[in-house]
């Protein structure tokens, strides 16, 4: 009973953003993860929301198909592997669902980082550059 309650609960869980970014830049993604939800935001983190023991695949194609929007980091260790299955499977459905899939280049990102041609072709959000306001910018891509 309790099982069936928590599953349907975080069915109802209607998350903002996900965080799509490669491990080695995990610490960097909890900040902001954090900063987000100071200021209303519901963001999606593996770590916060993959129960152990579960099929983290099946979780992860459930908020593919729900959450309404995506960031994809990009730091100075690049895309991941698992990353960059994910960053494809957002364009694909974000590209029906009309959701913003928001490029997000960290502070150790290279001068002119590789990213995939379709991801490259979005606005991005930069915290190479502090002035630019890149929290800010990154909560008005996923408000729009």
């Amino acid at each position: 009973m309790l099982q069936i309650k928590l599953k349907l609960l975080f069915r109802m869980t209607k998350f903002d953003v996900f965080l799509c970014h490669n491990t080695q830049d995990k610490p960097e993604v909890i900040k902001i993860a954090r900063q987000l939800k100071q200021r209303g935001l519901k963001p999606w983190l593996d770590i916060w929301e993959l129960p152990p023991g579960k099929s983290w695949q099946a979780l992860l194609e459930e908020q593919i198909e729900d959450v309404k929007s995506a960031a994809v980091f990009v730091g100075s260790s690049g895309l991941g592997p698992w990353q960059e299955h994910e960053m494809r499977a957002f364009l694909s459905e974000f590209n029906e669902r009309g959701c913003p899939v928001i490029p997000v280049l960290l502070g150790d990102a290279a001068k002119k980082p590789e990213l995939p041609i379709f991801l490259k072709s979005l606005g991005w959000v930069d915290f190479r550059n502090a002035e630019s306001n890149p929290m800010g910018r990154l909560v008005w891509g996923l408000l729009e």
